[in-house]
């Protein structure tokens, strides 16, 4: 299923003919009852689902990547974090079943969402950009709604998301970084709640396997590459990698030369608050 596509038609036998034309106060009643959320016991067992990971647009000419267009995935930034644009963390919902009686009905998903960061400017801080609270995934055409970027006042979609967060996830948990995280997040003004049956992937577990084995194989790359008695590690990408491992990127400099051992240790460290 195309989940935008089926949105629209969905929109249409009410009688509007695009989401433009819809009040604010019906879009944020579609928004909550499209929106697709992490399960509860993914924020419970693994809150981050790429903690070593970041989101970065290239500005500038990077020193450890030639070229001004290059693609920056993949590269170590000068905190040793990994450099995504969203590939970790957009497709886990794809072709995944949801819990029952949702709007989408028993169809799996295979296009038209896109993976919202909640609360705005936060994907450049690895404490937020896979904060499993921070992510929804919403029909194409309202993911624009949900943007807090933008010049103009948020649309109410982007405050009814973050209450309904919070309201989901609460802000209390066993793990402290997560306190940490919640500290970083604004606290939206709490308007009048709005009713809604939250669609969940129906996960038996698998995104947590999925995070944890991402976290123990960042960990013990990290940790093999400051052992100067071995040879170095295989690399963890094509682009982030010690000097060793098939077709990898030879134009990147490793992670040794790149980032200091401080630097990686203290990598090392958060990735053991994670879970």
């Amino acid at each position: 299923m195309n989940a935008d596509l089926y949105f629209l038609q969905i929109i249409k036998s009410m009688g509007y003919s695009s989401v433009s034309e819809i009040e604010d106060s019906k879009l944020v009643e579609l928004a909550l009852q499209f929106a697709i959320w992490p399960p509860k016991a993914t924020y419970e067992e693994t809150p981050w689902l790429a903690p070593y990971a970041i989101r970065r647009t290239r500005v500038r000419t990077e020193p450890n990547a030639p070229g001004p267009k290059r693609d920056l995935w993949g590269l170590p930034t000068d905190l040793g974090y990994f450099t995504d644009d969203n590939s970790l963390i957009k497709g886990l919902v794809l072709r995944k079943p949801l819990t029952v009686n949702n709007s989408y009905g028993n169809a799996r998903i295979s296009s038209g969402l896109v993976c919202c960061h909640i609360w705005a400017g936060t994907t450049t801080n690895p404490l937020l950009f896979s904060f499993v609270p921070n992510l929804v995934w919403l029909p194409k055409s309202l993911a624009p709604f949900s943007d807090g970027h933008q010049d103009a006042e948020p649309h109410p979609i982007h405050h009814a998301l973050k209450r309904a967060s919070m309201d989901r996830y609460g802000t209390t948990h066993r793990l402290p970084r997560v306190i940490s995280a919640w500290e970083l997040l604004p606290t939206p003004a709490w308007g009048d709640p709005v009713p809604y049956s939250p669609i969940e992937l129906a996960d038996n577990g698998t995104i947590s396997d999925l995070v944890r084995k991402r976290i123990s194989r960042m960990t013990r790359f990290l940790e093999d590459s400051l052992d100067t008695n071995t040879p170095p590690p295989k690399k963890f990408s094509v682009r982030f990698h010690a000097g060793s491992g098939p077709r990898i990127d030879q134009t990147v400099l490793s992670i040794q030369d790149w980032l200091t051992r401080e630097t990686i240790s203290a990598r090392i460290s958060e990735l053991s608050e994670c879970s």
